[in-house]
């Protein structure tokens, strides 16, 4: 009998599995040493314990507590997602400054306060352009609001010039403000500035005073010093305790703060970006500080971040703007909520780490910075580590890295045939493996990966195919997401010595691991062995009795009739798989199973392998089966042929277990129930012209069931 669902679409292969069919009984006795290891994360606690210990953190509080009030905050919102008032000033082209002053007069009447900032502030983000050429020769030149408005460029001081000179046309109060910015190139700073090199606004409404920031509202210059317009309305009233973390005014009162701060504390903070607060995220250790140092005693610095449940974040660590492969590692603490991110350099060195975030459990959307820090490593330690490299997408899917632990690099070297990696996931996450070599080329049947239900973990096992560097990529999804898998993290495999011919996997499906099957022979290997001289090829499958199997052998995609016989070994206690092919060249083999136990079951594919028929010398046919063989677990000694001839002596024996009694048809006709004594059918037959058929009948049945035929030429 075939498998039912034999056919092997795309989407079951979007889902297999491979599977290393070493002895692997004492792989369960290992886990469980692995999984007691010590490792940098059993650390944690006493680390943080030290690093917050006598922690004299004061909060950073705004002055004005009744600043920004639930009213202010609504009208603020209000402002900024009013469609109309940004579809107006979009189309706003004045020709003169004292048009766009008449313009803006206007569209401000009888509008509150508020909204008369934001059109303010709206027009200028988006009509004028950071002068990236003034600002890297330093020639500012003339930052009067008309030379602003004509060339519709200027560095922040024409910014805040113009956006003075707006809000004096309508009245509103409106100061500049001098100061210190962490923008372009803050992070080489060193020394505290000698001169201010920042200009924003401070405006007053309702006698509460508020920041504005256009500069960086209208975009910013990127690594290659290209301005990238980008309206950001965050700059548009940021909170003062937020806003002190980049900008320092020259003048302590327009910090708004209940304690102002120095610029010896401002250098020393770190860098927080605006998706730092909207995602509600709170550094935990270090608190204040922007330099960072590897932990006393370890090789690794440490930075612990309280976040949403709903907040996933990623990190690079770089050194001259390189990313270091294996620097950075995350782990999330669902309980605490707490990020553990790890940067492990493999240089001295001035090293920058940037930590990026998202909201929302989808692996698609973009990650965007939320906080940068220093590393500056003077000297090595001794034993240093490794991370393997994890893509944007390792924290979405909360992966848990189980082994190996504090290091990228797997090396196989005295015999060792394979490298196995061990991830804990959630319950709505599975993964599946790439193994490819130096050149990117992957590696055929290089890799398994399935589920280990007694263990709880994913087994990810690779094996490459000669001596050389390979790269073990791991891709995961949810499983309520398309059949599309994504990249989450890789680790290298150095190998050296590896044993001849190299071990390689069939491809499997997870329901095999789940149905406790073991492949006797071939092992190692995904392919059959086609014997020299052979009519058909073997597979031995261990399984438990509650498990039977069935198979189909395909040539170019189509399934060879009669080419393949399921039947178990009484005296090995396995299942036997044959595979009878028509002609040489590339085929697949096909098993099936199903739980006899579970009446709504039905077979499907489990394990796949190739075979290579180089040269068939005898094509034959196997006796067609039907359901009842298998479920009975019959074996055929002889004839193994399908196909007999008419008027020969043909020898049958077949191993027919717990039968009543046993019958044969020949030429329609049928003989007396002779030679059978259970388990045993061993007799002598004379072909006729019409097929031969096996009957068996069992318990109180009083039909019988056919079991195989035999065609006659």
């Amino acid at each position: 009998m075939g498998c039912k669902n034999s056919k092997i679409s795309a989407t079951h292969r979007s889902i297999d599995r491979r599977l290393n069919y070493d002895d692997d009984d004492n792989d369960y006795d290992k886990d469980d040493a692995i999984l007691s290891q010590k490792t940098i994360a059993d650390d944690d606690d006493a680390i943080i314990a030290n690093l917050t210990r006598g922690d004299d953190h004061i909060p950073i509080l705004v002055a004005d507590s009744q600043a920004f009030n639930n009213s202010f905050v609504q009208q603020r919102q209000q402002a900024i997602d009013n469609r109309s008032y940004q579809s107006v000033i979009e189309s706003c082209q004045p020709k003169s400054l004292q048009q766009l002053t008449d313009i803006i007069k206007a569209f401000s009447k009888e509008r509150s306060i508020v909204d008369s900032h934001w059109i303010i502030f709206y027009w200028i983000v988006c009509n004028i352009q950071y002068d990236t050429g003034a600002y890297i020769s330093g020639k500012c030149n003339d930052q009067s609001p008309e030379k602003v408005f004509r060339k519709r460029k200027g560095v922040s001081v024409g910014y805040a010039n113009l956006y003075k000179y707006l809000c004096d046309q309508l009245q509103m109060s409106c100061q500049v403000i001098s100061g210190y910015a962490k923008g372009y190139e803050f992070e080489n700073r060193i020394d505290a500035p000698n001169k201010t090199d920042h200009t924003w606004n401070a405006v007053e409404i309702d006698h509460h005073w508020y920041l504005i920031e256009s500069t960086w509202g209208a975009g910013y210059l990127n690594e290659q010093s290209i301005f990238q317009h980008e309206p950001n309305s965050y700059y548009f009233f940021p909170r003062p305790n937020e806003m002190i973390y980049h900008h320092l005014p020259d003048d302590d009162k327009w910090q708004l703060l209940q304690s102002p701060i120095k610029m010896t504390q401002y250098l020393e903070m770190p860098h927080l970006h605006p998706l730092y607060f909207d995602l509600n995220i709170e550094l935990v250790s270090p608190r204040n500080q922007y330099h960072l140092d590897l932990i006393p005693g370890k090789s690794y610095a440490l930075v612990f971040l309280k976040v949403p449940l709903d907040v996933h974040l990623m990190a690079d660590l770089k050194l001259n703007d390189q990313i270091i492969d294996g620097g950075s590692y995350m782990m999330f603490d669902k309980r605490q909520q707490i990020y553990r991110c790890y940067f492990a350099p493999i240089h001295t060195g001035r090293h920058k780490i940037y930590l990026y975030g998202k909201r929302g459990n989808s692996v698609i959307g973009e990650y965007r910075s939320i906080l940068d820090f220093v590393l500056d490593v003077k000297q090595m330690p001794q034993n240093s580590i490794s991370f393997p490299k994890i893509s944007k997408n390792f924290s979405d899917f909360d992966l848990e890295v189980i082994s190996p632990r504090n290091t990228c690099l797997i090396k196989l070297n005295n015999g060792d045939k394979y490298s196995e990696i061990l991830i804990k996931t959630p319950e709505n996450v599975e993964l599946r493996g790439h193994l490819q070599n130096e050149r990117k080329q992957e590696v055929m049947g290089g890799e398994q990966v399935y589920y280990d239900r007694r263990k709880n973990i994913w087994r990810c096992k690779f094996a490459p195919d000669r001596n050389g560097l390979f790269e073990a990529l791991i891709m995961a999804k949810k499983k309520t997401d398309p059949e599309i898998y994504i990249t989450a993290l890789a680790f290298k495999i150095e190998a050296k010595h590896i044993p001849l011919p190299p071990m390689s996997y069939p491809f499997t499906w997870q329901l095999f691991h789940d149905l406790d099957l073991r492949i006797e022979a071939p092992r190692n290997r995904s392919s059959a062995i086609w014997p020299d001289n052979a009519s058909y090829a073997e597979i031995l499958i261990k399984a438990p009795d509650n498990i039977q199997l069935s198979c189909d052998i395909k040539y170019d995609n189509v399934k060879v009739e009669n080419g393949s016989l399921a039947q178990f070994n009484n005296e090995k206690k396995l299942w036997q798989l044959l595979f009878a092919p028509e002609r040489a060249g590339q085929h697949e083999l096909i098993v099936c199973a199903k739980n006899i136990k579970d009446n709504q079951s039905s077979s499907n594919v489990v394990v796949k392998f190739n075979l290579e028929v180089r040269r068939l010398q005898r094509p034959m046919k196997f006796p067609v089966t039907y359901n009842k063989f298998q479920a009975e677990k019959c074996q055929i000694y002889t004839p193994m042929d399908g196909i007999l001839k008419k008027d020969s002596i043909v020898p049958i024996h077949c191993v027919i277990p717990g039968a009543k009694s046993v019958n044969l048809t020949v030429d329609s006709q049928l003989l007396s129930n002779e030679g059978y004594k259970d388990p045993i059918l061993q007799r002598q037959i004379r072909v006729g012209s019409k097929d031969v058929v096996i009957y068996a009948k069992y318990g109180q049945s009083s039909s019988f069931d056919g079991l195989m035929k035999y065609t006659v030429q």
